[in-house]
């Protein structure tokens, strides 16, 4: 039977930050024994995991676990064979982890709950750890499937108990939710502050495993101090519930380990290898995800030591924020402390949001600028009809000589359709003069696989060195060029010339995407088929021309990478029939952004009329105007979400009222005016809304900061852009803020009102 306490069902005072305090004092009093006690079932995985990594590296399935791109091949090419069991092994690795850390953290609740009360433990607690085993297994697959289904766990948080009501008093599953749940309800908001005060070290605990034997205790002494005062079974002294000490310490050793995992996950990402273009791996992801994370926790968990400093302040200036202050920092019931931190959190969530969601805009807009101004010229000097037009050269000279003019090429381009052997594709191919485009546009960067100087030197691509890289795999490998075909000496010298002379061939560059439609890679050939042919017998006929591919391109944009092509101006002038003609001047200027300021000054260089001049605002006006429309849209629809959100502090100050009724009664007894009532609350919703807006602006500082600086990188087969784009303008934050914060004063404007109406004999009615 279970023993009978003298205080059983009667209701004890506690608080958040002496729950915390009890169990930081415990942890130091008796957390290294249960530490030891755990740490045996969090060993027993890992040394079985080690053992079935042996087995798979002798299997030689091993190789399956080092990618996702990874190809399981012996040395002679041939497919490894997968054991069946090999699924199998892993599920019962799984399962055993499990239930090892089960039947442990089972056995930490039975020793927490003695060391709360400071108890022995009874002989046979591991025996006794098996048999609740299920039980518990039972109730945590239930709490964290509801806890997965409702918003911030909070209707899972009465459940919380259930543990300790399985452990101390060996009841059923569903008795101990029912009694969890009745002893709870009263004390809900202290519960799932506590639980939420305590995610942090247990999160920190399962993502490191070396402070897992230490997280764990911690937060069962926290929960088992909540059940001893919640259902009175202890003899413990009453303690006035104070206790802010023991969270600012609680805070203080938080933010401690946080910023020691940001310094050294940050080292880590430093020393992690460049990778460029294709290559991307979950790793990488993963590090560069956790100092984000850590750096974003460090960030909070600074914030909240510093708000009492701030609420202390505010008490010590005039009577209505000392008053405002004070409600604020009040023990509140249950219900009104969970919706006062759901209003603090609504803000905050919001207003994170919009600051992340404005700054990864302002990163795409601000990447497709860079984009598009690297792969085509800031000014372009074309043709109305886009015909070609002749006397060129001239005209590209007076072009140069202009003020603020860095780089001038001539371009030939038209659109056709490009075949191999397996595939095709349309096209806008441009003619291009090697010297002079890398000064207008970003191709030589851009190179990815091959040379430029292959498509000036063709002849060079007839004999590659072996080891060249002549393409690059879906996970970024690099495919080398074998060695030549070897023929024997006394082999005919025509049949030789057949297999291994090449004829002579223009080169031509082809971007990524291309390459891997038309399945080439560098050195193999592609024929160009113009629609504008010769007239023949039949009509007109196609032009075709053979080429060989030089190099492949990357421009980070997928328009590019799959649509253009360049060969050489001369090559292009003969294949179009156009000699001594081209279709366009591309222009590169200092400051792009002053391209439009430069135009007249070209269009006066060139004194033609039969061309026409326009800027890259002028060509990609629409594009630019979308984004900055849809940046603006978003603005304001999630401004509404901060909207939604004050709602939350609306309930929250007119429950305020009702619940301090009979203060405000005495308030103005004593003298305090209706518009000392009414500035009291008004300062009390403005700081509330102030505490979630400052959380979120810097959170969202925080995680827009940690993706620039730790280069968070992307799936490119994806999303086709291998690093998130962030744009961290303090305008945005700034507009943001003053958004947020308005939203919330207004909200106080009706609660405060109602509160000043109050009469003093209307709230001492009935007490």
């Amino acid at each position: 039977m279970p023993r009978r306490w003298v205080t059983e069902d009667v209701e004890q005072p506690w608080t958040v930050g002496e729950a915390l305090g009890v169990a930081m004092g415990t942890l130091r009093e008796r957390g290294a024994s249960l530490a030891a006690s755990f740490l045996p079932f969090v060993l027993l995985p890992i040394l079985l995991a080690v053992a079935l990594g042996f087995m798979l590296h002798a299997t030689g399935e091993l190789a399956v676990l080092s990618g996702p791109f990874a190809k399981t091949r012996s040395p002679f090419s041939h497919p490894i064979p997968i054991s069946p069991w090999f699924p199998a092994r892993l599920g019962i690795l799984a399962l055993f982890t499990l239930l090892s850390l089960q039947v442990g953290q089972t056995l930490v609740y039975e020793k927490a709950l003695a060391a709360i009360r400071k108890e022995p433990v009874t002989r046979g607690s591991l025996g006794r750890a098996f048999k609740r085993m299920p039980r518990i297994v039972g109730f945590h697959i239930l709490y964290f499937l509801f806890a997965a289904l409702t918003p911030f766990a909070i209707l899972a948080a009465p459940f919380a108990l259930t543990p300790f009501f399985i452990v101390d008093q060996d009841l059923p599953l569903i008795s101990s939710l029912r009694k969890s749940w009745r002893v709870s309800r009263h004390t809900v908001g202290r519960i799932w502050l506590s639980l939420f005060a305590l995610a942090p070290v247990l999160l920190i605990g399962h993502l490191s495993l070396i402070l897992l034997p230490l997280a764990v205790p911690f937060y069962a002494f926290g929960i088992a101090y909540a059940y001893v005062r919640s259902t009175g079974r202890n003899d413990l002294p009453f303690i006035e519930p104070t206790g802010s000490n023991p969270i600012r310490t609680y805070l203080k050793i938080v933010a401690t380990w946080l910023v020691v995992a940001f310094a050294g996950l940050a080292w880590w990402v430093r020393s992690l290898p460049t990778l460029r273009g294709a290559a991307w791996n979950p790793q990488d992801m993963t590090v560069r995800a956790s100092a984000i994370l850590s750096g974003v926790g460090a960030v909070v968990v600074l914030l909240a030591l510093l708000l009492p400093y701030v609420l202390d302040r505010l008490e010590g200036r005039r009577f209505t924020s000392f008053v405002a202050a004070r409600h604020v920092r009040s023990q509140k019931s249950g219900f009104l402390t969970v919706i006062s931190i759901l209003s603090i959190c609504g803000v905050a969530i919001s207003s994170c949001a919009l600051s992340s969601v404005v700054s990864v805009m302002g990163g795409f807009s601000q990447d497709l600028k860079r984009k598009i101004l690297g792969n085509n010229a800031h000014i372009v000097v074309d043709t109305v009809a886009g015909t070609s037009f002749g006397d060129y050269e001239s005209a590209v000279d007076r072009v140069r000589a202009v003020p603020g003019v860095t780089g001038a090429a001539p371009v030939v381009r038209s659109e056709v359709m490009v075949s191999s052997a397996s595939n095709l594709a349309g096209v806008i191919v441009s003619g291009i003069e090697p010297k002079s485009i890398t000064k207008v546009i970003e191709l030589g960067n851009n190179i990815e696989v091959g040379k430029l100087d292959y498509l000036e030197h063709p002849e060079k691509l007839m004999h590659l060195p072996p080891g060249e890289v002549i393409g690059m795999g879906p996970g970024g490998e690099p495919y080398f060029r074998g060695p030549e075909l070897g023929l024997p000496d006394d082999i005919d010298p025509d049949v030789r010339a057949v297999l291994l002379e090449k004829p002579d061939r223009p080169s031509i560059i082809l971007g990524r995407e291309l390459a891997k439609t038309l399945h080439v890679y560098v050195g193999d050939e592609v024929t160009l088929v113009s629609p504008l042919g010769d007239l023949g017998p039949m009509g007109i006929m196609p032009r075709t021309k053979r080429f060989r591919v030089a190099a492949i391109f990357y421009s980070n944009m997928y328009e590019y990478d799959a649509t253009y092509v360049y060969m050489m101006i001369d090559v292009a002038q003969e294949y179009f029939q156009t000699e001594g003609k081209i279709n366009a001047i591309e222009i590169k200027v200092e400051d792009a952004d002053r391209a439009d300021r430069i135009v007249p000054a070209v269009v006066g260089a060139l004194g033609r009329d039969d061309l026409r001049v326009r800027g890259w605002p002028e060509i990609n006006k629409n594009l630019f105007s979308a984004l900055k429309l849809e940046k603006f849209v978003a603005f304001i629809i999630l401004s509404i979400a901060i909207l939604v959100a004050s709602f939350c502090i609306i309930s929250t100050l007119l429950l305020m009222v009702t619940e301090k009724g009979k203060e405000i009664a005495i308030l103005k007894a004593i003298g305090a005016s209706d518009s000392a009532i009414l500035r009291t609350f008004m300062i009390e919703g403005m700081i509330i809304g102030a505490i979630g807006t400052v959380f979120g602006v810097v959170t969202g500082l925080a995680v827009c900061k940690g993706l620039s600086w730790f280069d968070f990188r992307l799936d490119p087969d994806v999303y086709y852009i291998d690093r998130l784009p962030i744009s961290v303008n303090g305008w945005d934050f700034l507009a943001v803020a003053l958004a947020a914060f308005t939203i919330c004063t207004l909200s106080t404007l009706y609660p405060a009102y109602e509160a000043s109406r109050l009469r003093p004999v209307d709230g001492l009615r009935y007490e």
